[in-house]
């Protein structure tokens, strides 16, 4: 089996396929980052009232990481909503490092781009296109 096969493959299963690629690499970071920079990441946050709570409330099983991450995630892509909510300290997002909001700017575009191509793909057979 070649590359060949893969690109003489129908559109939407390129599309189903390329798109689940995309959810699974995401969750599979996702993990990742759970499991070993997510106490460095909260560490560097740590006067952030949004991110102080949810540490105490969740536990450390993959459900709590993981809802953990998308917290911290959340305090760094919506800084100015949160801090006029009061909920984070402006100062300790903007000195996040670049390279951890880059991780979490992609695990957001394929993420989001994966799931739009199983929409279109589910709205595809549904409506005989």
């Amino acid at each position: 089996m070649n590359i060949d096969y893969f690109l003489n493959l129908p559109v939407k299963t390129q599309l189903a396929m390329g798109s689940s690629l995309a959810v699974i690499a995401c969750v599979i970071i996702g993990v990742f980052l759970a499991y070993r920079k997510l106490e460095f990441m909260e560490g560097l946050l740590d006067n952030c009232r949004l991110v102080a709570a949810h540490r105490r409330f969740w536990a450390n099983s993959l459900r709590g990481r993981m809802i953990r991450l998308c917290v911290v995630h959340v305090a760094i892509a919506l800084p100015g909503w949160n801090s006029r909510r009061g909920a984070i300290d402006l100062r300790q997002v903007q000195a996040f490092p670049r390279g951890l909001k880059a991780i979490f700017s992609g695990m957001s575009f394929f993420g989001i781009t994966g799931v739009t191509g199983w929409i279109a793909v589910y709205f595809s057979d549904h409506l005989n296109l």
